[in-house]
């Protein structure tokens, strides 16, 4: 492991704008960069541009290594060294201004870098320390969910909405960060039009990515088979009030919603409608149609604005015939949605001729 960071920062903070304290911090930001430690590198280049704002070199050397080449069928830097998240998918010019609206953070033992329930603005990627995931759940009891180390990116999408924070990301031991906050990327995409759509590509994979790793139907599968479904799904925001899928018509997908709820109605023949419990974060739906081949068993409505994933029903079919398990699996949940269907129609004083249920 390499040596702690912080300490060498602090002494040159401290140091302040001094001959010594920027030709430290340029030779330590060029050692770092060139030995395949660009976040540490970016951070130390923070504090020298802190101390000497003209200062140019040290970005330009970074986008050099790391930057997406301008040329086409370039290789990244050497080659050999790794990419940084995000940033190595960006062009040099705005490799370099994301650089320089970076915000180096220090977060103590049991400081909140992100708390759940608050508006997301910014996101993250640490540079040293580890941190928790921890969430409430249902109860009022909170869950640690994962940890995360050096180089982990989180918080990704406060970069392309305010929607409210899923988690609360807590320091265990002292960390550097560095914080990334949505308006500045805003009018840095305002001058530079790739990044808006770099950076909705790096959420939309990220996403996909967590999900498929965390969700009980998909995370058996192998990475590779992973990484094949992570280009099928298809990323839709959904208005609040919108029908998703709608009773009676042919289902058109798979959805797995990823924020907000949504309300599951059944229609009875007198038209009087009953509402199933709501949908949440990581539930499926729109199985029982496209495993069975029939009509959507209820109608579908977005009570608030969602995020979803969808797999289209050819993409769908095409998918499950090489993934009994994930079959399997789904036909589980559609399984218990049919029997509480049942239960919803058992509860009704209409009687129909040829019903058995007993």
């Amino acid at each position: 492991m390499s040596d702690p960071l912080l300490p060498r920062l602090e002494r040159l903070q401290a140091l302040g704008r001094t001959p010594e304290a920027l030709a430290t911090a340029e030779a330590l930001a060029t050692d770092l960069a060139r030995q395949g430690q660009p976040l540490r590198a970016i951070a130390v280049c923070k504090v020298l541009l802190q101390l000497e704002p003209a200062h140019t070199r040290t970005p330009q050397l970074l986008a050099e290594l790391y930057a997406r080449p301008d040329a086409p069928g370039a290789t990244t830097g050497a080659g050999a060294l790794p990419r940084v998240p995000l940033f190595s998918l960006l062009p040099r010019e705005p490799f370099m201004a994301l650089v320089g609206v970076l915000e180096p953070r220090v977060f103590h033992p049991g400081q909140n870098l992100i708390v759940e329930g608050e508006p997301g603005r910014s996101s993250f990627i640490l540079v040293e320390g580890r941190v928790d995931v921890v969430r409430q759940v249902e109860g009022g009891e909170r869950r640690t969910l994962s940890s995360l180390g050096e180089g982990e990116f989180f918080g990704e999408i406060a970069l392309v909405s305010e929607s409210p924070r899923l988690a609360t990301v807590v320091a265990t031991e002292p960390v550097l960060a560095l914080e990334l906050h949505r308006t500045k990327v805003e009018r840095i995409a305002f001058k530079h039009h790739s990044v808006g759509d770099t950076v909705q590509h790096f959420y939309r994979e990220r996403l996909l990515a967590n999900v498929l790793r965390s969700h009980p139907i998909f995370s058996a599968l192998a990475p590779a088979q992973r990484e094949a479904l992570s280009h099928i799904f298809e990323l839709r925001t959904v208005e609040a009030g919108r029908v998703i899928i709608e009773q009676g018509q042919k289902g058109d997908g798979l959805y797995l919603l990823l924020q907000g709820q949504c309300t599951p109605l059944f229609r009875r023949p007198d038209g009087r409608e009953t509402a199933f419990p709501n949908l949440r974060e990581g539930d499926v739906f729109g199985e029982i149609s496209l495993l069975l081949g029939q009509p959507a068993s209820a109608t579908v409505r977005a009570e608030t604005s969602c995020h979803m994933l969808r797999l289209g029903r050819e993409a769908f079919e095409q998918y499950l015939a090489s993934q009994p398990g994930v079959r399997a699996a789904l036909m589980r949940v559609g399984t218990e949605r049919l029997l509480q269907l049942s239960k919803v129609l058992a509860s009704g004083r209409a009687v129909h001729d040829g019903d058995q249920r007993v």
